[in-house]
């Protein structure tokens, strides 16, 4: 146990590191916010006895908080500055994209690169993307991981999982995925264009 402790010293699961690492490899930055509303939605509409906003919002996001931290402490994760509201985003390393990649079963081109100067400026176009992937997917909480809570809570994620259905899943996103006027997919010639989001499976061209 000692030993498991100081590899994941904030005491993540692997479920846990492997959301935070599927949805880094999607959205390339995110808050734990919303790799929490991603991966977990039920915890939206758990502790919501907390007093205001900021302490449920701290509750319901700190297990990612920790499985982030766990992957920053194995290299596969770094701190990439904060939002123009204050909030940390994190980023993947190398190590940690090729990791994400193995978990999201994809090719390395199908993956995209990661955004320059992510969280030195606010990241407010990155922040923008990923809420509307959100918006898009629609996440739908687990009604039997929110029994027990708060009758308001309930009703709340009961009116979420009656909404209209998303587009797709996470894994049916891409970012920062090059669109080479030369060159090839793999390798794309300088100058080449970045879509912001694309949808998955993306239809390469046979090399």
């Amino acid at each position: 146990m000692a030993g498991k402790r100081k590899a994941n010293e904030a005491g993540s699961s692997n479920g846990l590191r492997g959301d935070v690492l599927c949805v880094l490899g999607v959205l390339k930055v995110a808050t734990a916010d919303q790799i929490q509303r991603l991966a977990s939605p039920n915890l939206t509409y758990r502790r919501t006895l907390k007093k205001t906003a900021a302490l449920r919002k701290e509750a319901r996001t700190a297990s990612h908080r920790g499985a982030a931290n766990d992957l920053r402490g194995h290299g596969l994760a770094v701190d990439g500055g904060r939002t123009r509201g204050g909030e940390e985003v994190r980023l993947l390393t190398k190590d940690g994209l090729a990791a994400a990649a193995i978990d999201l079963d994809r090719e390395p081109e199908e993956m995209g690169g990661m955004p320059k100067s992510a969280g030195r400026s606010g990241a407010s176009h990155l922040m923008t993307v990923n809420e509307t992937v959100i918006a898009l997917i629609r996440p739908k909480p687990d009604l039997d991981l929110v029994a027990g809570e708060p009758a308001e809570a309930v009703a709340a994620a009961q009116a979420a999982v009656d909404a209209p259905k998303g587009i797709g899943t996470l894994t049916s996103y891409a970012t920062e995925v090059a669109l080479p006027v030369k060159g090839t997919w793999k390798n794309p010639a300088i100058g080449s264009a970045r879509a912001d989001r694309v949808k998955v499976p993306l239809a390469l061209p046979a090399p």
